[in-house]
């Protein structure tokens, strides 16, 4: 027996709602399948004037790039864009120290970052490095300034780690320094080890946070 064309529409009605409703669950259940499987990123920004900052930097990425799987992208901050903030699941940044400070061009750029790119920072991690002439010249202060940078924006930081000639005993430092001025020109090997310290720390947390 033929239902009633009444009876007949509203089965037609639920069976199209029961189609309608369940297209957004399985459009889900595809994009969980797209997840890319690539490793997490860690992008070394950087300020520098004279190169000694960029050679630290160098040294940074290097580091980051012995954790298996892990992709490094160095730029300069003036050239970072939005997507590679976007892309990084750990940010090293790193300056020459002004006068006890972050440079004021390198300290705007970043703080755009947050308030103009509106760029969502939680849980990323992050280290930081910076250069200076003198011996006690301020380059802690600028390692610590851009740990709150950090900090205020939600990220997970930490800094490298070291051990002693036995082994017996383990301490983290708050980033990685160098003195480049007449008293130390350039940067020792001593220097250059302490920053690949730092991108090999930050890498490792990156794959364990991802």
């Amino acid at each position: 027996m033929a239902a009633p064309p009444r009876r007949k529409a509203i089965l037609l009605l639920v069976l199209w709602l029961g189609v309608v409703t369940a297209v957004p669950a399985a459009s889900a259940e595809k994009g969980r399948q797209q997840v890319s499987p690539d490793g997490p990123c860690v992008l070394v920004a950087y300020y520098s004037e004279t190169g000694n900052t960029e050679e630290m930097a160098r040294a940074v990425a290097a580091g980051a790039a012995e954790t298996q799987g892990v992709k490094v992208v160095v730029r300069r901050v003036t050239d970072v864009k939005k997507p590679d903030l976007l892309a990084a699941d750990g940010i090293i940044l790193g300056c020459p120290t002004h006068y006890a400070n972050i440079p004021g061009r390198m300290k705007a750029i970043i703080d755009d970052w947050a308030w103009k790119l509106k760029i969502d920072f939680t849980d990323k991690v992050g280290g930081a490095f910076s250069t200076g002439g003198g011996p006690a010249g301020g380059k802690e202060h600028v390692v610590i300034s851009l740990l709150l940078f950090m900090i205020n924006n939600r990220m997970v930081v930490a800094g490298p780690l070291y051990r002693d000639a036995s082994g017996s005993d383990e301490w983290g430092e708050i980033g990685s320094t160098a003195t480049t001025g007449p008293t130390d020109p350039g940067i020792s090997s001593t220097e250059l080890q302490g920053a690949r310290q730092l991108g090999r720390r930050i890498a490792q947390l990156a794959v364990k946070l991802q």
